[in-house]
């Protein structure tokens, strides 16, 4: 069996693993996080993967589930910031029911490609 770690700092856990993420995607991540998702969205993610809660009522982990909600913020970073490049109108987005997700593409793309077809 895994080790089992105690968060004892709930708020400084989410935070820096919120910094980790958005380091992940950019080096030069310098957007309002916030805007992202929201330390009490981690703290909820925290709540959801951890295996119970220790004598001081802090949340248990293992690594697994440290890595697991490391990968949900960095979907969760990643999908936001396609969202709002779709609201300002910088990519296009359509949902493909063969895949059954949202897929996007450079609005440069698709018009490049009209372009080719049309000579």
């Amino acid at each position: 069996m895994s080790e089992m770690y105690s968060i004892i700092n709930l708020n400084g856990y989410a935070t820096d693993l919120r910094q980790a993420a958005a380091e992940y995607i950019s080096e030069n991540f310098d957007d309002n996080l916030d805007d992202y998702i929201s330390i009490n969205q981690i703290i909820g993610l925290v709540h959801h993967y951890c295996n119970g809660y220790d004598s001081e009522n802090n949340p248990m982990i293992t690594e697994v589930n440290n890595e697991d909600i490391y990968g949900d913020i960095v979907t969760w970073i990643h999908n936001v910031g396609l969202s709002k490049l779709a609201s300002l109108d910088k990519i296009e987005c359509a949902w493909d029911d063969q895949l059954n997700e949202m897929i996007f593409w450079n609005k440069e793309s698709k018009k490049n490609e009209s372009n080719k077809s049309n000579k």
